[in-house]
């Protein structure tokens, strides 16, 4: 009786992918979200939603297809007369690897295309993204064609949750200074050893709060910082000295 002749390493996998393939559900079923979602890595979710990034890496994979093109579209852009509000589209096409069907007598188009529609303003916004209303729609927007393709029952991406909203702003908390610029003027006065209270105080840019500071006048002290970084003999002696107290 001859021995049995071992599997190579090359069929196992194929007899792993086809295992699998017979194992796993279909876009029809009710385990499919399930599915979806156990590709993503837990750095792919926040608070158990899936990150717009997250599901972008794993749409060719899980629907066995190629992004043949994608295309976002500003539809309205933020101004005083919308309340900075930005309303984006995002238009995704793949194609599927999947062959016609065996036996089916319908015409079966490889090519599919979905789009995916957000709008943004500080009312369903986080303020420290409150000032970047195109590009959160933008992302929302892409979140939502993705969504739509790999038909995900009761999933939200991460990025359309808001938990610190602005409530009841007027025309100055609308475009007051981000986290951002506070950050980055922290890091450069501090680089630079320079009292950002003193620098403000300079500029006549004193507020009783400086998150009352627009956006704009923190654009100034960015720009005023970055050309004391070129040249640091031009730092007036009398903003000299750095405070975190400032914020």
């Amino acid at each position: 009786m001859s021995p049995k002749a071992k599997t190579t390493k090359k069929e196992q996998e194929s007899l792993d992918q086809q295992l699998e393939e017979k194992l796993a559900p279909t876009i029809h079923d009710i385990e499919w979200t399930d599915y979806v979602l156990s590709f993503l890595t837990e750095d792919e979710k926040i608070m158990g939603n899936p990150t717009t990034d997250g599901l972008r890496r794993i749409f060719e994979k899980v629907m066995d297809c190629e992004i043949a093109h994608c295309d976002t579209t500003v539809v309205q852009s933020p101004s005083r007369d919308n309340e900075m509000r930005a309303t984006v589209t995002h238009t995704l096409t793949y194609i599927l690897n999947r062959e016609h069907p065996e036996g089916s007598e319908k015409p079966f188009l490889n090519s599919r295309s979905v789009t995916g529609a957000a709008d943004v303003y500080w009312g369903n916004c986080d303020k420290i993204f409150r000032n970047h209303p195109v590009a959160v729609a933008e992302t929302r927007a892409e979140g939502r064609a993705l969504r739509r393709a790999l038909r995900l029952r009761k999933v939200v991406a991460a990025e359309e949750m808001a938990s610190e909203i602005e409530d009841h702003p007027d025309a100055h908390t609308i475009n007051k200074i981000s986290n951002n610029q506070i950050n980055f003027i922290d890091v450069m006065s501090q680089r630079l050893n320079i009292n950002v209270e003193k620098l403000l105080e300079l500029n006549n840019l004193v507020k009783e709060n400086v998150y009352d500071t627009l956006h704009e006048e923190a654009v100034e002290i960015i720009r005023s910082l970055s050309k004391y970084q070129q040249n640091i003999s031009d730092i007036p002696e009398s903003i000299l000295g750095y405070s975190n107290e400032w914020k």
